[in-house]
């Protein structure tokens, strides 16, 4: 948690005893807190309130018999987003229940859908909000912790998986003579995900396993496994360690930035002229308070 400042104030007066605040903390911003400070005291020794936010900063609070010491935090977007998918949970509550009466099951399994939605996205903010910005930026739709098979039977998982939805007619299909995998990996774009610093490790392991998904399929008497080859792969992390980015530079880069080269997934098989070798990377540092920013990689 990043603390921003400490207060120690009287629990009966409000007046504040002791503080210590970063220089960027405006000390006005306290002035409608230490006049509320009263009020909350008696709530604090009943065992009541624990924290309240302004309109940038969230305060917990922490009561002893004379004393209540409070902790400013910055308040991130995430729970801005909490706050919001609350307002907007009670919104939708009330529009299907104008007149206060109970629902019936049918609503009750309805809205039903909506809370468990609503709670998966409060379990685990940081993921559902990089989920909205890969369907900002690629369109399609978005797949958390997606189960694919792995070449040898089994199954693994990737963090985020966007389909684009792109459809082919069968005439579109016949011409080009691509099979069902080819198909289903131009829709896909792989997406490692970090909410914290990703190591060289972590980083080579999702490279290493882009084409290590696919699907089983009868060629000729034998039943073969076809690797989905992305359209692009994206990587997303708070931070890099250094040598993750220096790895990043050794990668191939054709002006636009790096790809991962999928000579390899074709050998063996006949080539379609319409497919590539390339699977472009982007990498993403992730931001709390604004847009990502798109890593400038040089080989």
């Amino acid at each position: 948690m990043d603390i921003e400042g400490v207060i120690i104030f009287d629990s009966h007066t409000g007046v504040p005893l002791f503080s210590r605040l970063r220089e960027n903390i405006d000390p006005s911003l306290f002035s409608s807190f230490i006049a509320a400070i009263g009020h909350f005291s008696n709530e604090l020794r009943l065992g009541g309130l624990s924290s309240f936010t302004t309109e940038e900063k969230v305060i917990f609070l922490a009561a002893r018999e004379k004393i209540i010491t409070a902790l400013v935090s910055p308040k991130k977007p995430e729970y801005q987003e909490a706050y919001s998918l609350a307002k907007e949970l009670g919104r939708q509550f009330e529009s299907q229940n104008i007149n206060g009466d109970s629902f019936d099951v049918y609503q009750q399994d309805e809205f039903a859908l909506i809370v468990d939605d609503f709670m998966r996205k409060i379990k685990n903010p940081f993921v559902s909000r990089v989920a909205e910005f890969l369907h900002t930026n690629y369109g399609g739709s978005v797949s958390i912790k997606t189960r694919m098979m792995k070449v040898n039977g089994s199954q693994g998982i990737i963090d985020a998986v966007v389909n684009l939805g792109i459809k082919h007619t069968a005439e579109d299909n016949g011409k080009k003579k691509r099979d069902t995998a080819d198909l289903v990996s131009e829709n896909f774009i792989f997406c490692k995900v970090s909410d914290g610093r990703l190591s060289r490790t972590e980083l080579i392991d999702f490279l290493d396993s882009v084409d290590g998904y696919g699907v089983r399929i009868m060629k000729g008497d034998e039943l073969t496994f076809v690797p989905y080859y992305p359209s692009r792969s994206v990587v997303i992390a708070r931070a890099f360690a250094p040598e993750a980015i220096e790895f990043l530079g050794r990668l191939p880069n054709d002006g636009n930035g790096p790809y991962l080269d999928g000579t390899h997934v074709f050998l063996g098989h006949e080539k379609q002229s319409s497919r590539t070798t390339k699977c472009p990377l982007d990498v993403y540092a992730w931001k709390d308070s604004e847009e990502p920013v798109i890593l400038s990689v040089q080989s």
